[in-house]
């Protein structure tokens, strides 16, 4: 190596010798990085990026090649063949695409050899560029260090493509620098081989100046190519950078509102608590919308997401620093806060409750929309995110079981609630089917007539240990359990077998719940019913609500018209609470409207309430469809219902839900009393 030291202390130009040092590693990391970068490249692409990398090392190891042979110190004119000059490169670039291009394979060791290919394509190069320089003397070579030379470029070579198939920045530089190692090696060690006996023809071949000019000429050429290939390196590298930023945006950003999504919401979360201080708090907040879903039921799908992504404006409008506020699906959003003063959670509190203070408005529609939420607080409330979101969740059910807007602080108290609601839920998924549920009937009447039309089946559950509960706490508990549906199926067999064994062949009238209109399989369930029990399909009639049918219309309506071919009657039950749409009237031809208690609770008082039942009597008889007056609990009702033209009438006054039939000698007289304005007690 000293040989080699010397020979380039001696006999090269210092400053031609660094200009090819400087393209020399210049060129090798260029190399290097659009070799790493084909390493990631699959299919057609990685043909190009092949080429771009071998035309980087060709011309890298061709340009230092003939900047440092050209700083070499001979007594003796030189002049350079065309010819070998030209072949030189070709080989240089030719010979390195193999090499370079199973270097980026998958297969074991592959950069090693890919980089041997390449060591042996610079040193066919580099000898070939040597019988292009002609010197006026007679040129001998020493083997050994010619064998050397091959044997540091192979080498080097094989270390450097091995490096970079890591593909890390830290690799990009080490096998940059490698290869580097490997052109410089090659070319110095192949000068020390090479000796030179001057002879004296008179030629006075490349003037110094010449070649100084033709070294800087080379170099600059080197840096144009090479240049172009490190742009369009790094303009593929930049591009690559913002489609993942992009791609990472749309990642861990909801694409409707433009706000942070699940992922990342829960990203953001467990990095606070990673990092929690103990002289600050975190509040995370569960935001549940009201009356939302009736913006998508009345106006469709589309005005809902525009109504999302106003509230989503709104939403990043009031945030500051260290707020977040995130979608985290359909209606359901969160929110995160970093304090040290409980004013600042207020602050934070109210900025986000005055985002619905304001009516949406549209161009085709307004809307006012409320929100359920519910905050949890670390570290009292829990120190784990799980915790503290289900901590957060069950306040906000408190906040919407109370139909507040308002936010809702987490209690230990709301665990015990959730698991009694859980253990009921359990009890009742055990009881469908059993003693502990039974149906009770409600009669209804013929207002005109005094006789009896039908009885309402009413499920009740006796609980072994709890007793009698409400309906109105087991039903909507079914509904979220998934248990409506066979409960429903239980209570519709049991009202039919029941109904089968009356004498007075009265109707008897189930209610359907949303959930069990949309079962696949409650035509079938009903035939099958009433083929068990032997009631005739004219003896039944199935009560649903509107918003039944509005979730999912045309569904519904289909499933209608297959449950009425059956023979059976159909109702819509609470009418005038909900959506109370003429539209849903028109495309469907129920077989009674039923007037929401609400309303006859209200016509002793209200001239208002009044005017609403005519108005719906009279919609009713236009479109032959009788009206049957819930809730009537006192004769007054009865009266002013009869008055307005209400075909029939259910309610306290004239029975109660039991297991026995009512006497319909007992329910006429009621009737006519009501209407004679006598003292129905004295009947009864």
């Amino acid at each position: 190596m000293s040989d080699v030291l010397l020979c380039i202390v001696r006999d090269h130009d210092p400053w031609l010798v660094a200009l090819a040092l400087c393209i020399g590693i210049f060129g090798a990391v260029a190399t290097a990085q659009l070799v790493a970068r084909l390493g990631s490249v699959k299919g057609a692409g990685s043909y190009g990026w092949t080429i771009l990398a071998s035309v980087a090392a060709g011309t890298t190891v061709w340009c230092t090649h003939f900047i440092a042979m050209m700083a070499y110190i001979v007594d003796a004119p030189v002049r350079l063949d065309f010819g070998y000059t030209i072949a030189s490169l070709i080989i240089a670039i030719g010979a390195a695409v193999p090499g370079i291009a199973l270097s980026a394979s998958r297969r074991r060791r592959a950069g090693a050899v890919g980089g041997i290919m390449v060591g042996l394509a610079i040193s066919a190069m580099h000898y070939t560029g040597m019988a292009a320089y002609r010197i006026d003397g007679i040129v001998s070579w020493d083997d050994r260090y010619v064998a050397l030379s091959v044997i540091f470029a192979c080498g080097c070579s094989a270390i450097a493509f091995e490096t970079l198939r890591k593909r890390s920045r830290s690799a990009v530089i080490a096998g940059g620098g490698m290869f580097g190692l490997a052109i410089m090696l090659l070319h110095f060690t192949g000068m020390t081989a090479m000796h030179v006996t001057v002879l004296d023809s008179g030629d006075e071949g490349l003037a110094e100046a010449a070649m100084e000019m033709l070294a800087i000429a080379t170099a600059l050429a080197a840096l144009l190519v090479v240049g172009c290939s490190t742009a369009a390196a790094s303009i593929d590298r930049q591009g690559r950078k913002e489609t993942f930023r992009r791609f990472q945006r749309m990642a861990l950003h909801d694409p409707l509102t433009d706000l942070p999504n699940r992922a990342s919401f829960n990203e953001q979360l467990a990095r606070r608590l990673r990092y929690f201080d103990g002289d600050r708090r975190l509040a995370v907040l569960m935001i549940d919308l009201s009356r939302f879903k009736s913006v998508n039921d009345v106006y469709g799908h589309q005005s809902g997401d525009q109504l999302l992504i106003a509230l989503g404006a709104r939403f990043d409008g009031v945030l500051r620093g260290n707020e977040c506020v995130a979608r985290l699906g359909g209606d359901e959003f969160a929110a995160l806060l970093s304090y040290e003063r409980s004013e600042e959670l207020d602050d934070f509190l109210a900025r986000l409750t005055s985002c619905f203070d304001e009516p949406f408005r549209f161009q085709r529609f307004s809307a006012s929309i409320g929100a359920s939420i519910g905050v949890a607080l670390a570290p009292q409330d829990g120190h784990d995110p799980d915790l503290l979101m289900a901590n957060a969740d069950l306040a906000m059910y408190r906040a919407k079981s109370a139909r507040s807007d308002k936010p809702y602080f987490y209690e230990a108290s709301m665990d015990e609630n959730v698991r009694q609601r859980r253990a009921l839920a359990s009890d009742l998924r055990e009881a469908i089917g059993t003693s502990e549920f039974s149906v009770h009937f409600q009669v209804q009447a013929d207002l005109n007539r005094g006789n009896i039309i039908g009885y309402e089946a009413l499920v009740r559950w006796t609980h072994p240990e709890r007793g009698a509960i409400s309906p109105a706490e087991f039903i909507p508990l079914a509904e979220e359990s998934g248990q409506i549906i066979p409960l429903g199926t239980w209570i519709l067999r049991q009202a039919c077998f029941e109904a089968a064994l009356w004498e007075n062949r009265h109707a008897v009238s189930v209610n359907l719940s949303p959930l069990q209109l949309g079962d696949p399989l409650l035509v079938d369930t009903v035939r099958q019913a009433l083929a068990d029990s032997g009631l005739p399909p004219d003896r039944l009639t199935l009560e649903l609500t509107e918003s039944a049918i509005i979730r999912d219309r045309d569904h519904a309506l289909s499933v209608l018209r297959e449950l009425q071919a059956t023979g059976i009657a159909l109702a819509l039950d609470d009418f005038g609470i909900g959506y109370s749409s003429i539209d849903v009237l028109r495309a469907f031809p129920f077989d009674r409207i039923k007037l929401d208690a609400s309303f006859v609770a209200e016509v002793e008082h209200s001239e208002q309430a009044v005017a609403i039942l005519q108005s719906i009597v009279s919609l009713g008889t236009s479109l032959n469809m009788p009206i049957l007056a819930e809730g009537v609990e006192r004769p007054a009702q009865l009266v002013i219902a009869a008055r307005q033209g209400c075909a029939a009438i259910q309610g306290y006054l004239i029975g109660r839900p039991g297991r026995e039939l009512c006497d319909e000698t007992l329910v006429r007289r009621i009737i006519r009393a009501s209407k004679d304005r006598r003292d129905v007690s004295m009947v009864a």
